[in-house]
């Protein structure tokens, strides 16, 4: 029995497709008649459905023949044109792929579509043109502008020809060309309204105009800074003693390595500094770089400076001490004496270091620019070093230092500061008084410029006269320990207000010369010092002790004694009497007595005070906040707390 249905639909397909659906057929197994297509009413006012017959086909004999000699449907694309063919119970389909635009009846069409006898087919490849694109991206320190640029493209497309299909996917051919039409102008533009101004490179963007491949091109670039390199001081020293060969044998007291060198070996190489280069951003802001730090080589009268390089005069112990900018290179020697200094060997004095195999007697003196040792005692003596000093045995009644010269620096310093400030008001001064006569002070003749300076000493800076005469006093005091440029002020200052017979160096350029020097030596001197210094004794008895590093009692402690010391204070043993005053640091093991003998320890409001047994009679002072004891206590720790309180802990 054959089985058919009538489907109505908006269009022809969809209700073949419907029909299709509903008896569960194949387009091959069924017979399609249209009784209507898809129309409107005359007057156009109502939409009039497709109406459809699908009926089944019988498989008989004269059919399966009859289908066997028909043409069976079927789709092509033949030099670049659509060709369609039905049978009379069949229809082609077609499927539209990326590339191709179809219209059936002249509605775009991109799904699957079945094609009628009736229809109206365009199939045609579609052409593209993709124009270049660019973006301008900047770095986030705005020093690189980069564009990014995508060429343009032109596709062109053509059907790819097919044989007969039942159902057909249409293919098309591309031909790419690939095309870049921007311009320098289009780029720069751009760049103009970023508000670039800076680094805009042309080659960079003839090459962004020109490429023909997808690339990130620079096309501005800032001038990055480039750092300042401060001066250096490169050593030339061996840092630890060079190891045995494991045939020789090794003294393991010997740990302390102390380097030395020969005549004519390179100690140092000074590297000057380099000043660096601002940079400039994209938008014109200027990156300022710092300026190098200078250093301040002075080589002592034992080396020699041959372009920036250091080398030593004489054979003996490389000494590198850095103040600030200024490191002073020096060789010392070493004075060698085996016996006692007493009346027979007479004092000593030596630029180097010093060292003594038996002891130090009653009113003789050492003074050395290196270190000192003494092998065994000190009795009622006075020893001066300025890098360390070293006794193995005890100290009686003496006065021993080690870099007193820092003190003595650090009181002309302020005195130095007063003066200054004197020195720019006199000149000031000077410069409103001419100026008031209508001279010009650099034209001023020296006697009258004498006579103006002597007459403002008089009424208005009589204070600075003495404050003067105090300084340069001071330096010819010490003028062994210190530098030269401190005598050369000095002298400056002499000749400039106190020498009546010097008149030709009395001018205006004379004094302002005068305070930049000034100037520059207090910026030299004002930086404190770290020295490594070290005042070392095993036992010390009515003595006055003083090191601007550290002081190291060893062994059998201290009694009635004066010690200071700017850094740290460590002593072995009883401190009874007497003060200890340091600036950072002080460990003791024992102080006072339980006769409640005073003794003062003193350190700065950041310095710390250790003592393992406190007896009555210690008293500790840390800033202006003191405490005494009255009985005695085991492991005291004080020191100022956050809130600037005097804090001790005790067991």
């Amino acid at each position: 029995m054959t089985r058919s249905i009538t489907i109505q639909a908006e269009t022809v397909e969809k209700a073949i497709e419907e029909a299709l659906f509903i008896l569960q057929l194949t387009l091959d197994e069924v017979h399609v008649h249209v009784k209507r297509p898809a129309r409107t009413s005359i007057f156009g006012l109502r939409k009039v459905l497709a109406e459809v017959t699908v009926s089944r086909l019988e498989q008989t004999k004269e059919t399966i023949e009859k289908q066997v000699q028909e043409t069976p449907a079927g789709v092509r694309i033949h030099n670049g044109q659509l060709e369609a063919r039905f049978g009379t119970q069949s229809y082609p389909i077609i499927v539209p792929s990326a590339g191709v635009e179809l219209r059936v009846n002249s509605e775009e069409s991109r799904q699957r579509t079945i094609i009628l006898p009736s229809d109206i087919i365009e199939c045609t490849a579609i052409h593209e043109d993709i124009a270049a694109q660019y973006l301008v991206n900047l770095s986030k320190d705005l020093m690189t502008a980069a564009a990014k640029v995508t060429p343009g493209k032109r596709i062109t497309r053509r059907l790819l020809d097919s044989s007969w299909k039942r159902v057909l996917d249409i293919q098309a051919t591309e031909d790419i060309e690939v095309y870049n039409q921007l311009t320098t102008e289009d780029i720069l533009e751009e760049l103009d309204g970023l508000g670039i101004v800076a680094g805009i490179k042309m080659s960079g963007i003839i090459q962004a105009v020109n490429t023909l491949e997808m690339a990130e091109i620079v096309i501005a670039e800032g001038m990055a800074p480039i750092a300042s390199q401060d001066a250096r001081l490169d050593i030339h020293l061996k840092s630890k003693k060079e190891h045995a060969e494991d045939h020789e044998r090794v003294d393991f007291r010997e740990h302390n390595f102390i380097p030395t060198v020969k005549a004519g070996q390179l100690i140092a190489t000074y590297i000057p500094a380099v000043q660096g280069k601002n940079g400039l951003n994209l938008l014109g802001k200027e990156y300022k770089v710092k300026p190098p730090k200078e250093v301040i080589v002075r080589p002592g009268p034992s080396v020699d400076s041959v372009l920036h390089k250091l080398y030593a005069k004489i054979d003996g112990r490389p000494v590198i001490e850095w103040r600030g900018k200024v490191v002073k290179v020096s060789v010392n020697r070493e004075y060698r004496h085996a016996a006692d200094v007493n009346l027979e060997s007479g004092n000593i004095h030596f630029e180097g270091d010093v060292w003594i195999g038996g002891s130090v007697h009653p009113s003789m003196f050492i003074a050395a620019s290196g270190e000192i040792t003494v092998m065994k005692n000190c009795t009622k003596a006075s020893i001066r070093g300025t890098k360390s000093v070293y006794i193995k045995g005890s100290i009686f009644s003496s006065t021993v230092t080690v870099g007193i010269q820092e003190k003595i620096i650090t009181m002309m310093v302020n005195d130095l500061e007063e003066i200054l400030k004197y020195l720019r008001n006199i000149e000031l001064a000077l410069r409103q008084i001419f100026a008031l006569r209508g001279e010009v002070p650099e034209e001023v003749p020296p006697f009258t410029l004498k006579q103006a300076i002597q007459l403002l000493l008089e009424q208005k800076y009589s204070e600075f006269t003495e404050k003067n005469k105090h300084f340069i006093q001071l330096v010819k005091n010490h003028t062994r320990r210190l530098d030269k440029e401190w005598l050369a002020l000095a002298d400056w200052l002499y000749q400039l207000f106190i020498d009546p017979q010097r008149e030709e160096q009395t001018t205006i350029l004379s004094l302002r010369t005068l305070i930049q020097e000034a100037d520059e030596l207090l910026q030299l001197y004002s930086e404190e010092i770290s020295p490594e210094s070290v005042l070392q004794a095993s036992f010390a008895l009515n003595s006055i002790l003083y090191s601007n590093g550290n002081i190291q009692i060893r062994s059998k402690g201290v009694y009635n004694c004066s010690i200071t010391a700017l850094h740290d204070i460590t002593i072995k043993g009883v401190c009874r009497g007497g003060e200890v005053i340091a600036g950072r640091y002080i460990e003791l093991d024992e102080t006072g007595s339980a006769a409640g003998v005073k003794t003062h320890i003193q350190t700065s409001e950041k310095g710390v005070i250790r003592i393992a047994r406190a007896h009555p009679g210690t008293v500790l002072q840390i800033g202006s906040h003191s405490h005494e004891f009255f009985q005695t206590r085991q492991q005291v720790t004080a020191r100022l707390n956050e809130h600037g309180a005097l804090e001790i802990t005790q067991l």
